[in-house]
């Protein structure tokens, strides 16, 4: 038995994860390819599946959504420094065998003939054009590349002093060395270069292989003791290997100062690549409350020494259930088309959490179903609006 086809050291847990074998026993009678899924020890079996030949002998397997239930998402708002992923990957070690045998005595098995190296899956999708051309090595961190981290967002973005964001980003080998933070003032001369040490490159622990690091002015400035607020016009992060030499692609964030009289509210969300990307909505606000109420029907009045009587305060409906659910519209302030691209990652994402004033993080959900990627040729100036709700309901007192 051999394995004919296998998939990328690192997929997407959510594409296909495709592979195809071969025996030369597959005309046997009652024959079945075997393929056993265990954990990354390669002790611990988590599925077995059995697939006939394909018409052409061959045995193909589809994984993906046996993995995908092993991946999460990572998000924390009091971590400051390399973090690892440990959620939102899953290793796993793939062995095949095969049954085959009459009818009479039934199949035998003879399992473990042929094991694939550990492989790991990582909370991602790629839309199918994307999918059809995915090469691990784009988003792998290497020695001597300027590879991409885990986002689509743009590469230049705006972000509010005192807010949170992150960059995620994997790699194979124990190639990085550091963060580096640089800022400038409003002419692009450099003020300052700051340094992160990254303490988690023993790649004999799968986690270090899926890492992020701060990058909003709240959590970067808490990890490089330094102030990213209105004392500089912008800053810029990449990573380094321990030669100072860039390895990854520099991601830059420029100081919003400007002031609004609406609320401001800051999503951050799970996007296609398995990371969470950030943005603000500062303009018009307006919150709805939704009451669903349940009663029920009782007789009025009491019996007092004998007597029924009658009192103008009591109620002959009452209320026994109270459930509110509160609705938030927000807009955007004018965006770019490139951004108008990204963010249907945020109106798609399953998973989006509310900044609050305090940093700390509130799930929410987007109700908003239609999304409309507006470009400025047609539409001049472009803002985004949508509507979501919080991923719980208030209740009141039962009577």
């Amino acid at each position: 038995m051999i394995i004919n086809q296998s998939p990328s050291k690192f997929s997407p847990a959510y594409n296909e994860v495709v592979y195809v074998v071969s025996s030369t026993n597959q005309s046997q009678p009652n024959y079945k390819y075997i393929c056993d899924i265990y954990a990354a020890d390669g002790t611990t079996r988590i599925a077995r599946i059995k697939r006939i030949p394909q018409p052409d002998g061959y045995g193909m397997f589809d994984l993906h959504r046996i993995l995908e239930n092993y991946v999460s998402l990572d998000i924390n708002a009091t971590t400051f420094n390399f973090t690892t992923n440990a959620k939102s990957f899953y290793g796993f070690v793939i062995k095949f065998g095969e049954e085959y045998g009459p009818s009479t005595t039934g199949p035998v098995q003879y399992l473990g003939l042929v094991t694939d190296s550990k492989r790991y899956v990582y909370n991602a999708i790629f839309d199918f054009p994307d999918f059809t051309v995915y090469n691990q090595s784009d988003w792998l961190i290497a020695t001597a590349t300027q590879k991409m981290f885990l986002t689509n967002a743009p590469r230049i973005l705006y972000v509010r002093p005192g807010t949170n964001a992150w960059l995620h980003f994997m790699t194979d080998t124990n190639v990085v060395a550091k963060l580096i933070l640089k800022t400038y003032d409003d002419s692009g001369t450099l003020i300052s270069t700051f340094s992160l040490s990254n303490t988690l490159t023993d790649m004999s622990h799968d986690q270090n292989r899926f890492l992020r690091v701060p990058s909003g002015p709240a959590n970067a400035g808490i990890a490089f003791s330094t102030s990213l607020t209105s004392s500089i016009h912008h800053y810029t992060l990449h990573l380094e290997d321990s030669g100072s030499v860039a390895i990854s692609e520099t991601f830059t964030f420029n100081i919003k100062t400007e002031g609004t009289k609406y609320s401001w509210y800051r999503l951050h969300f799970l996007n296609k690549m398995g990371g969470f990307d950030s943005f603000d909505f500062k303009q018009l606000s307006r919150a709805s409350i939704n009451i669903s109420r349940n009663s029920f029907k009782k007789y009025i009045g009491s019996e007092i020494a004998g007597s029924w009587s009658y009192g103008a305060s009591e109620r002959e409906y009452t209320q026994y259930d109270t459930q509110v659910r509160e609705k938030i519209t927000i807009n955007s302030d004018w965006i770019t088309d490139i951004e108008a691209i990204w963010l249907e990652e945020l109106f798609t994402s399953p998973a989006i959490f509310l900044e609050r004033a305090d940093n700390s993080l509130i799930a929410i959900n987007i109700e908003t179903t239609d999304y409309e990627m507006q470009k400025k040729a047609n539409d001049k100036l472009i803002n985004i609006q949508a509507e979501f709700s919080y991923s719980f309901d208030k209740y009141r007192q039962r009577q």
